[in-house]
């Protein structure tokens, strides 16, 4: 890859979703398990396993399963939350082989009432020290699952 990409890659992203309903329970969505198990991730991903422990120093765990049936962990802690307007984790956005965590993200997401709604915006940047092709590559999948998220949490949201 081109060490001018590799120095150029965009550490943080950001994105901001409107979904119809209360702060609260949009809040709720994201620190119960049973809630978040079914809108976490890519469309054609399920959830395994599920664990939120909404207090700083909590767990916050997925396993996201595909469509082949592989299991995609994901692994953080909650590092910040006020209820129901900010909630800060880390997560690992890949694991090596041996199950060690080469690409960490900090997130950072905010619940504002908004339009009869609550807007939710869900930063998010790379703690690893320098951009490489993993990094880049790590970054446009967690963008896609995230942005794939955030639809899936609005339609749950909006309810049949």
């Amino acid at each position: 890859m081109d060490e001018r990409f590799l120095t150029d890659v965009k550490r943080e992203r950001k994105l901001t979703k409107l979904v119809n309903a209360p702060r609260e329970a949009v809040f709720q969505a994201w620190t119960d398990p049973l809630q978040l198990r079914t809108w976490w991730g890519p469309r054609d991903f399920t959830a395994g396993e599920v664990v939120v422990q909404p207090q700083p120093g909590g767990t916050i765990r997925v396993d996201m399963r595909d469509s082949e049936g592989r299991t995609f962990p994901m692994r953080g802690v909650i590092r910040d939350i006020e209820r129901p307007s900010r909630l800060v984790f880390t997560n690992t956005v890949i694991e090596d082989a041996g199950g060690g965590p080469p690409l960490e993200a900090l997130n950072a997401i905010e619940f504002v009432e908004k339009s009869g709604g609550t807007e939710i915006t869900w930063r998010w940047e790379a703690i690893d020290p320098a951009p490489n092709e993993m990094v880049a590559d790590a970054l446009e999948g967690l963008e896609h699952s995230n942005r794939e998220s955030l639809s899936r949490l609005a339609d749950l949201m909006s309810g049949p």
